[in-house]
Order: C-alpha cells, then sequence, then structure tokens
C-alpha cells in the first residue's frame, strides 16, 4: 500500500490534479473516489476525463448509474455514481446494470478506467487493487481539499509512481 497527500485551494487545482492522473492512467484501473457531498468527486472525474483526451461533457451519473466515456488514446472511462445505492449493495444489485462485470474484469476490456463516486458504498464489492481516491473539505477554507490516494496493488501504485514524476 502507499498514499500520496495533496492539499488543494481551489477547484481549478483539484481539477488540475486529477487531469495529471488522467495522463499517468493506462488502463484497466480502478478509482475509488470517496468524500462527503460537495467535496469535489465529479469535478475529480472532470479532470481526470480531460486528462485521458475525453472531449465530452462530464455530468454525475446519479440517477442513471453509469456513464461511458470515450477518450481520444483508445481508454474508455466507466463514470459510476453508487450514491442511489444501498448500503453494502449486494452482488446482484450491482448486476443489474453490469457493475459487476467491470469490476471483475468480465467485460474483458484492459481499455477501461473505472471512476466510482461514492465508492464506499459498494466497499464490499471492490477489487483489492484500486486506487482510493478521498477528497476531504477544509472547514477553513471551503474552497480547498486535502486529497489522499492510497494505492492497494502492484498496477495503483504504479499510477501514483507515474503520477509523482509528473
Amino acid at each position: 500500500m502507499q498514499t500520496l497527500t495533496v492539499k488543494t485551494r481551489s477547484h481549478e487545482e483539484t481539477r488540475s490534479l486529477a487531469e495529471q492522473l488522467g495522463h499517468a492512467l493506462r488502463g484497466g484501473e480502478v478509482l475509488a473516489l470517496c468524500g462527503d457531498l460537495g467535496a469535489g468527486k465529479t469535478t475529480f472525474v472532470q479532470g481526470l476525463a480531460a486528462g485521458m483526451g475525453v472531449r465530452s461533457r462530464i455530468t454525475s451519473p446519479t440517477f442513471i448509474l453509469i456513464n461511458e466515456h470515450l477518450a481520444d488514446n483508445g481508454l474508455r472511462l466507466v463514470h459510476v455514481d453508487a450514491y442511489r445505492l444501498a448500503e453494502q449493495a449486494t452482488l446482484a444489485d450491482a448486476a443489474t446494470f453490469g457493475l459487476t462485470d467491470l469490476l471483475t474484469g468480465a467485460d474483458g476490456d484492459e481499455r477501461t478506467v473505472l471512476a466510482i463516486e461514492w465508492a464506499d458504498r459498494i466497499a464490499a464489492l471492490l477489487p483489492a487493487d484500486l486506487l482510493r481516491i478521498e477528497l476531504i473539505i477544509d472547514p477553513e477554507e471551503p474552497d480547498a481539499r486535502t486529497i489522499r490516494l492510497t494505492a492497494t496493488g502492484e498496477r495503483s501504485i504504479e499510477v501514483l509512481h507515474r503520477l509523482s514524476v509528473a
């Protein structure tokens, strides 16, 4: 396990960090975004998508659960919002919209990056190797965030190494 903690002071800085992370992705990564309502999870995914080369508009899939976006470099960003799922969702719940296939790699696509907002709601379903991205609101500075990126396996640690070099 490896952790990188970054302090951002604005939405633009948060988005910029995410864009750098987007450049570091190669496909096959699972990103578990966690944080309170309004912490900037969707803003982070917008920056991530920009760094990956996604040109389509990124909005939170709160009511439809999943949005897919293709990047210029051939990667596919699958953006999931687990907010509306029951706490500790079951495999059956996740299977109804294909999440289990995405999480287990059953869709067979190593060019997919899976970004899950409210990932803590489906923690039991997440793979062992993921990059947990925790966005923490600073009570003293409303636009500032402490962003903790924790890599839990070989693939996610490689991503952190590429991000640290950038």
